[in-house]
């Protein structure tokens, strides 16, 4: 029963959804271990890209009504107010960033910079769902 109703609510939108979930997230990762030309640059800008993408697609498969615009803007003010925490230092935060899924969760360091790449990737995923959306 609950897998039919499961089966019924991936519609062919949300199942690419889904789909660009699957490479967001190796990539995203990979961002953190990639060694090669441009692995400075890739270990501290390309998961900030990736970053809200990730958590954008996420929206948009939870609140598929959701209009991209809409979802880019929640997505960027989060990704931005997580960047904001790594200001405060407390012993619930630390413990958190003690590991590595945390560190790359919600980060270690303010660098004002990431701001200007969670933008980029806010506006690169709202390109790529409207691209999704209209090649049905």
């Amino acid at each position: 029963m609950m897998t039919r109703h499961l089966l019924k609510t991936v519609t062919p939108p949300r199942l690419r959804t889904v789909l660009v979930l699957f490479v967001l997230t190796p990539l995203g990762f990979y961002t953190k271990f990639y060694h090669g030309p441009g692995e400075d640059w890739a270990h501290s800008y390309a998961g900030d890209i990736l970053y809200p993408m990730f958590w954008f697609f996420m929206l948009a498969f939870l609140r598929p009504k959701l209009s991209p615009y809409t979802n880019a803007a929640i997505i960027f003010l989060f990704s931005t107010a997580v960047e904001f925490t790594q200001l405060l230092s407390n012993p619930f935060l630390e413990c958190i960033r003690s590991g590595f899924l945390g560190r790359t969760l919600i980060g270690t360091g303010f660098v004002a910079m990431d701001i200007l790449y969670y933008a980029i990737g806010c506006v690169l995923a709202v390109l790529l769902q409207t691209w999704l959306l209209r090649s049905r």
